[in-house]
């Protein structure tokens, strides 16, 4: 075999094995407890009052979570109980989605991403009008 053919087979491996490191996420990679911290604003419904929430999320590894967050809204405290879906796409990004505790028929909505191994990700608020973050940790 020519130096060059090894250098062409050398570096088909290398991109081979990237490409499938890189696709390894799926809704079992989330699995456990996992603790947040998260901030933002509502701005249509209280401009300018910052939030800020700590809790953790119960991911069953299937696409469904549960858990809980206390929360201050402007210096109004509250507590509560979190239950939703998950998704999460073969590059460790997805969609997260819970009912809102403010108005329980609405529906929150996240893009998430998640580190590859499932032990860190975060979490951006998709709503028109909203302005959130969150980041979680196994």
């Amino acid at each position: 075999m020519s130096a060059g053919a090894l250098v062409v087979l050398i570096i088909a491996s290398l991109i081979s094995t990237l490409s499938s490191a890189q696709d390894q996420c799926s809704t079992s990679t989330l699995k456990g407890q996992y603790v947040f911290t998260g901030r933002g604003f509502i701005e249509a419904l209280d401009p300018g009052v910052p939030r800020m929430h700590y809790g953790a999320f119960i991911f069953d590894g299937a696409g469904k979570f549960t858990g809980k967050q206390s929360s201050s809204r402007g210096g109004k405290i509250g507590r509560e109980k979190l239950a939703g879906t998950y998704t999460l796409d073969a590059d460790c990004s997805g969609a997260l989605t819970f009912g809102s505790y403010v108005n329980p028929t609405a529906q929150i909505h996240w893009d998430i991403y998640v580190t590859a191994d499932g032990k860190k990700g975060h979490m951006i608020r998709m709503d028109e009008g909203n302005m959130a973050v969150r980041s979680f940790e196994k």
